[in-house]
């Protein structure tokens, strides 16, 4: 296929993925033993977002172990490629299950085998932020992003990849600075993801913009946006954001407080996600001991403690530590570190005029003011000569 096609394969992807998986079912399975890899990897893309990545999972790593041994003995340049993409693609499928520790070495693995400045670097990396955040390494998982951005120069022409970062960015300054430095965040992620057709990703900023009126004491606004998002996330079947949608339900609606978290854990059983499911159990437990239930209380604090348990790999940290070795910057001034620029510089201003037109308080415009200031000093300390 040409690069154009490629193209044209990844927006019917995003746009239409329900008329996408027969067509790519069929060449997968024509393919027998050794698929195209294309179409191996975009059957995957559609199907981890109903929460079926895990039938693929044989089939993606015998065409890894494939590509791989093109690559050393044959000095087959495209094999390497494609093994990149194939361990970046596992890297998602161990993150999306819990098992954090062999996602960093899949997304490691594709730093190791690639070009910095490819797709599935910046994939990687951004791969690499969530987990940083997983363990609450909010300073390390911003670094990682901004290597994702700085080393991709395709970024300003990508929408799909700026609505995941942006998401990403969202999550970390909800997290240290409040639910309204997310607010211009999601604003960019959202324009992104309407412009490359991905719903999942419009229908995830939603979510966020429920939880942060939840962290603002909005519950009103909180639960109609809750609403707005489920229905979202089921029309276009983002089982992972369905239950996350429901887990905060449970929080905002005490009727329906107890079949929403109990639907969520089906969810997470059927995801395989561990997070999910700890994050039910917790839930669950906390309804159970409200009603007097303490057995029920009790039999789901277990099962969320021996879920984190996993989830909470000690081995993890000190994997991430030794990525630091792909964290080379380049030197500013490059075609790639000014169209990165430029796009940044833009979303400066996006965030400001977002900004003045708010109505915040004056407090919060202090601190909103205060991080783009530091966000634009920044990139001019990133432009200025040595």
């Amino acid at each position: 296929m040409t690069q154009r096609d490629l193209s044209r394969w990844e927006r019917l992807l995003m746009r239409r993925p329900a008329l996408a998986l027969p067509v790519l079912q069929r060449v997968v399975d024509l393919g027998g033993e050794d698929p195209p890899v294309q179409a191996l990897l975009g059957l995957f893309f559609v199907l981890e977002r109903c929460g079926r990545g895990p039938e693929l999972q044989a089939a993606l790593e015998a065409a890894l172990a494939s590509a791989l041994d093109r690559a050393q003995h044959r000095a087959d340049a495209s094999a390497r490629e494609e093994a990149s993409e194939l361990s970046e693609a596992l890297g998602r499928l161990h993150y999306q299950r819990g098992d954090y520790l062999q996602a960093c070495n899949a997304w490691s693995q594709t730093l190791e085998l690639t070009q910095d400045d490819t797709r599935w670097a910046c994939l990687a990396r951004i791969g690499l932020a969530h987990l940083c955040f997983a363990v609450g390494d909010w300073a390390r998982g911003g670094r990682v992003l901004d290597q994702a951005e700085r080393h991709y120069p395709g970024l300003v022409g990508d929408a799909y990849l700026r609505a995941k970062i942006g998401l990403n960015r969202a999550v970390a300054s909800r997290a240290t600075v409040g639910p309204e430095a997310a607010v211009p965040l999601l604003d960019q992620a959202q324009r992104a993801a309407r412009q490359v057709g991905h719903r999942d990703y419009e229908a995830e900023t939603c979510w966020h913009r429920a939880r942060g009126a939840r962290d603002s004491g909005d519950p009103t606004q909180a639960l109609s946006l809750a609403r707005s998002a489920l229905r979202q996330a089921r029309r276009c079947d983002y089982r992972w954001l369905q239950a996350q949608c429901l887990l905060l339900l449970s929080e905002l609606q005490d009727e329906e407080a107890l079949a929403h978290a109990q639907e969520a854990l089906a969810l997470g059983e059927g995801l395989q996600s561990r997070a999910v499911q700890a994050a039910a159990h917790a839930r669950l437990s906390q309804l159970m001991a409200d009603r007097g239930a303490l057995g029920p209380s009790w039999h789901h604090q277990q099962q969320r403690q021996r879920l984190e348990a996993v989830l909470g790999q000690s081995a993890l940290p000190a994997r991430l530590e030794q990525l630091a070795r792909f964290d080379q910057q380049p030197a500013a001034g490059g075609p790639a570190d000014l169209a990165q620029a430029a796009w940044e510089a833009t979303a400066l201003s996006e965030a400001l005029s977002a900004l003045a037109q708010s109505g915040a308080t004056a407090a919060t415009l202090r601190r909103e003011l205060g991080a783009l200031a530091a966000s634009a000093a920044q990139l001019a300390r990133r432009l200025s000569p040595p």
